[in-house]
């Protein structure tokens, strides 16, 4: 009934007192109203926490077991690969193993959880083992291990193949495993900074300490002892491996820090550390705090992820609070995976992320990278440049034809590709602008540096590729142009590399045809441009004409209506079987032989074969319009008889005119 009490009923109340005082009453009435408002303070203050209080839900039975621990999840961007360590189905509680499951799309259950064998089976009961972390493409798996009785805890990778099963670990190459000890690897999404962890000088030397105390398996002891570590991260060469580590700037390190976590943006980072300047609780426990790089590189103040001190948030615990794994892509929510301690063992959770938590969106972008010419497919340097948050820019070897890498809201890029023998490439991305206008895919034609030039030898009279011929291509003035590249690409086909500038001859030659060449003119061109030319090559054995006759001593003179009379109708359609070659070849010339028969003097003779080579010319170059530079005329008289001169008809047949075709140098 107090609930519904109010000042309206107070005044109903207390206006008959008016007329009879009564102390007592009064008394009553004030106390209970003190009694009212001190509920209502009460009720009010719930409600104020609810209100705050994200809500996080635990994981399913199929994937947290009674008594074992859940520990250290890692999370796909989608939001459906789950790897995690737990201690289920060991002998003791010490004996930690990788776990995967994964969520179905469409009913949202997770399946049976099962033992990454290609992994676990390197390990024996007692191996510290564990802090998986997933590749932003989900194909690699980092974690820490120690094997045996020697040595420290070092980090280790493993790839999923083709047919979903994992490599055998690897420790990872590259400065980063120091002989000392180094845990809890997280990867940017791009692949190129491996976050991790270090003793810190000073720190506790006990291996099992650094591990143990994590999972809480003695608060008590690592509330008053901790461990503590340095961050680190390290950036990927070119041949694949960590160069040497850096730590983490200020204002990022505290006095004790332990778990470092990239986010999917590759800009944001959520860490474990005590800080009494900012936490209200005990300065031996470790809370979740969170830092972004800016633009610029530095990186914001940490954050401490618990809405106040006096409402805890579901990331918040009396155990040490870390290992946090974000979902991105998880929709409708960005979810952060996390393990929280409840009492008698580690659990996993989800945890809906504050807006100002939230990592920013990304885009696989994806180049298909070819030869601009013949479009084959290329391997170039990759040299990325983050025009905003500079410390994020690297250096990559491309797939061969393909490069594929993350970017993040809010970032410029600028990439430029690069290959020997090829014009650079470069390009800017820019995703600080709407997400409509983000360019995630790109077309990379790479130019060779010079003229590319084709030459093709073909028949002349087939116009079929000539397959065993040879050519080759040199400057027309010495000192000037350089050709590079030169091969045969096919049967009757030559690529070369030409300098620009200047010009250049090809050549092409074959068995049994006659040589010919081609000028190539480069003074106008420019690296990236292309020429193509053809050398036509022709056997000339295999081109015929008909001889044409005449009749005897004809023609009698030189002039035009004489020489038009001495050819025959059976002469003019040899001749204009000739112009129709001359035609379509024209670089081959003819070369006109004419004879006659033994009758008569010789001088008269060579004067007749003469006049009937120029009969033959006069057709050809006034009739037919072909050029007079393209006919050699040979006269040879009686001296070249194609058969005795012992009958009529072979008499005939040595008053001829022959056709040679010859090609125009």
């Amino acid at each position: 009934m107090f609930k519904s009490l109010n000042l309206n009923n107070l005044n109903l109340i207390i206006k008959p007192m008016k007329q009879r005082v009564n102390y007592v009453s009064l008394m009553i009435l004030f106390a209970l109203f003190l009694s009212v408002k001190t509920q209502a303070q009460t009720i009010a203050d719930r409600i104020t926490k609810a209100d705050v209080q994200p809500k996080r839900e635990r994981m399913p039975n199929v994937i947290n077991t009674l008594l074992h621990d859940e520990y250290a999840p890692a999370i796909s961007p989608d939001g459906r690969t789950l790897v995690y360590q737990s201690n289920k189905g060991g002998k003791t509680w010490e004996y930690y193993r990788l776990w995967h499951s994964m969520r179905d799309t469409v009913t949202g259950f997770w399946t049976e959880p099962k033992p990454i064998d290609e992994i676990n089976g390197d390990f024996k009961q007692g191996d510290i083992f564990g802090g998986p972390a997933l590749s932003y493409d989900g194909r690699t798996l980092y974690f820490f291990a120690k094997m045996g009785d020697g040595g420290s805890e070092d980090i280790y990778q493993s790839t999923k193949g083709a047919d979903g099963k994992w490599s055998k670990p690897e420790k990872v190459a590259g400065a980063i495993n120091s002989g000392d000890y180094e845990g809890f690897p997280s990867i940017s999404p791009d692949g190129m900074f491996l976050y991790f962890v270090r003793k810190k000088d000073g720190g506790s030397s006990s291996s099992t300490a650094g591990a143990e105390s994590d999972k809480g398996k003695d608060s008590k002891a690592a509330t008053k002892y901790p461990s503590c570590y340095k961050m680190f991260v390290a950036k990927r060469k070119l041949d694949g491996s960590f160069g040497e580590p850096a730590e983490l700037p200020s204002p990022i390190p505290g006095d004790c820090d332990k778990h470092v976590r990239i986010m999917p943006d590759g800009q944001s980072l959520f860490f474990s550390s005590t800080r009494t300047w900012l936490s209200p609780k005990d300065s031996k426990d470790f809370d979740l705090y969170y830092s972004m790089m800016q633009p610029g590189g530095a990186w914001t103040a940490p954050v401490l992820t618990d809405m106040s001190p006096w409402v805890k948030s579901t990331m918040y615990s009396y155990q040490p609070d870390m290992l946090v794994s974000v979902a991105p892509n998880d929709n409708p929510h960005v979810l952060a995976y996390f393990n929280a301690y409840m009492g008698a063992s580690h659990e996993l959770f989800t945890y809906p992320l504050q807006e100002r938590f939230k990592p920013k969106r990304t885009c696989w972008f994806n180049a298909t990278i070819v030869d601009s010419s013949d479009l084959k497919k290329l391997k170039p340097t990759v040299k990325v440049s983050n025009l905003t948050r500079d410390p994020l820019s690297y250096d990559k070897m491309s797939d061969e034809g393909k490069f594929k890498t993350v970017l993040t809201e809010g970032n410029k890029y600028r990439f430029l590709f690069e290959l020997d023998g090829y014009e650079p490439v470069t390009f800017v991305v820019d995703l600080t602008k709407d997400m409509s206008e983000w360019e995630c895919s790109k077309m990379v034609k790479m130019r060779k540096k010079g003229v590319l030039a084709t030459v093709t030898i073909l028949d002349g009279l087939t116009n079929e590729l000539i397959a065993e011929s040879n050519a080759d291509i040199k400057p027309d003035e010495s000192g000037k142009g350089k050709v590079s590249e030169f091969k045969k690409t096919g049967p009757g086909k030559f690529f070369a590399l030409l300098e620009p500038g200047t010009t250049y001859t090809a050549n092409g030659t074959a068995d049994q045809y006659e040589p010919s060449s081609v000028s190539l003119d480069l003074k106008n061109k420019v690296a990236g441009d292309t020429i193509n030319r053809e050398i036509f090559l022709f056997d000339l054995s295999k081109i015929v004409f008909q001889n044409i006759n005449f009749e005897t001593a004809r023609p009698r003179t030189l002039v035009e209506k004489e020489l038009d009379a001495a050819l025959l109708p059976k002469a003019r359609a040899e001749l204009d079987k000739v112009y129709k070659f001359m035609s379509d070849y024209p670089k081959v010339s003819i070369r006109i032989e004419a004879h006659t028969d033994d009758r008569g003097g010789d001088a008269y003779n060579q004067g007749l074969s003469e006049r009937r080579a120029a009969a033959a010319k006069h057709y050809l170059t006034k009739t037919k319009g072909i050029s007079a530079d393209r006919l050699e005329i040979r006269a040879s008289g009686e001296k070249s008889p194609s058969v005795p001169n012992n009958s009529p008809a072979n008499l005939a047949l040595n008053r001829r005119v022959e056709f040679k075709p010859v090609l125009k140098r």
